[in-house]
């Protein structure tokens, strides 16, 4: 049997925050957790130490492992705009938790991966989960998932990378009473149980996909026989049109695996050359593969979540312990212009899950069966008995 509890606290003290949360989260299990998940506001990196050491008092636990986020997700609330300490607390007969964190080696993670799958190499059921938190500013999460993959082979990877609330802060990593920058932290989390990873986009497609004619290596010459920019302009909202870093923060590509799937993979369109038609784009495309071009919109994210939550809702039994919920810096308030939306949709979706979540730099999640890097999406990771 699995039981767990969150617990969230904002108050601007560390040490009371940790303290807080974690008694919060403790006062919901019948017996002290097996291990702890906790992501912490970068307004406490200056305390870290303390946090963690008051983590594993008040928890009971030296397992503890997590990141610095710009804004975390408990108790069904999102924070964005104050201190913030998030804690879930799982005591588990079923689930095995091996946290982990490991620094930068100068090859931007890609070391860092291998001897993430190497610590966990001697378990490769299908059923394990490996939960990834990077520094983004020093680990390239491609890098990372490179170095993983190599070692572990078919085990799903999910998570985020960690953030920071104001530009050019940088963020930290943890586990037990270790701390760094330029590193990775997370969890394998083993044993027997089932996990469910659902992914909501935070974008809506701008008509049918377009198959690719024309390409250099991040370059889209043409598209369906026509030059890319061409065919981009016909879809956009002409008000949109009007202004003149359209392409910059709202309209953006998204690419479709070779898996045949329908999922897509969203990318920022990085310049565009009206003479020429050519759209240069954050990932490297090939000609044959199809694109969707999308735009990022707080009425579609919400309906998007809604629809993936009632798949899951209907999908899911009762068994539901606990989960996760990596969600994109750009979605939020910066995108509903209101706080919580995401969280009050997963809370009436699932209302008996205790959840944790973060606001990250990117998000990572299985799809078409391979571990991809995600951008404007809400990650969603359901864990069950």
């Amino acid at each position: 049997m699995t039981q767990a509890a969150t617990g969230l606290s904002t108050r601007s003290n560390s040490v009371d925050a940790a303290a807080e949360a974690s008694r919060r989260a403790l006062s919901q299990l019948e017996s002290p957790p097996d291990f702890c998940v906790a992501f912490l506001t970068t307004d406490h990196g200056s305390e870290v130490e303390a946090v963690l050491q008051t983590l594993a008092e008040a928890t009971r636990t030296p397992y503890v492992v997590g990141c610095s986020a710009a804004g975390v997700l408990a108790e069904g609330r999102e924070v964005e705009s104050e201190p913030a300490v998030a804690v879930l607390a799982v005591c588990s007969e079923r689930v095995r938790a091996t946290p982990f964190l490991f620094a930068d080696d100068g090859d931007q993670g890609l070391s860092a991966g291998l001897r993430v799958g190497q610590r966990l190499a001697a378990s490769r059921n299908s059923e394990d989960l490996v939960l990834v938190w990077p520094d983004p500013y020093r680990i390239r999460p491609d890098c990372l998932l490179q170095g993983i993959d190599a070692t572990l082979g078919h085990v799903p990877v999910a998570g985020a990378a960690a953030s920071a609330r104001r530009p050019g802060n940088g963020t930290f990593q943890f586990s037990g009473s270790e701390a760094g920058q330029g590193a990775v932290s997370g969890v394998r989390l083993g044993g027997e149980f089932r996990c469910r990873v659902a992914v909501t986009q935070g974008c809506r497609p701008l008509g049918a996909p377009v198959l690719v004619t024309r390409s250099h290596e991040n370059l889209i010459l043409e598209v369906d026989g026509r030059p890319a920019l061409e065919v981009l302009r016909e879809r956009v909202p002409p008000a949109l049109l009007a202004d003149p870093g359209w392409s910059r923060d709202r309209v953006f590509v998204g690419l479709y695996p070779d898996d045949g799937g329908d999922d897509y993979l969203v990318r920022n369109i990085l310049d565009t050359d009206p003479d020429t038609g050519v759209l240069a784009v954050a990932d490297v495309t090939e000609e044959g593969q199809r694109i969707v071009f999308t735009l990022r919109e707080a009425g579609a994210a919400r309906e998007d979540t809604a629809r993936m939550l009632r798949r899951v809702s209907q999908d899911s039994t009762n068994d539901v312990r606990f989960g996760f919920y990596f969600n994109c810096l750009a979605r939020g308030r910066s995108l509903y212009r209101e706080d919580g939306v995401d969280a009050s949709l997963i809370r009436a979706a699932l209302p008996d899950v205790p959840l944790i979540g973060l606001f990250g730099n990117c998000e990572i999640a299985p799809v078409g069966g391979t571990n991809r890097i995600l951008t404007y999406t809400g990650v969603l990771v359901l864990v069950s008995d």
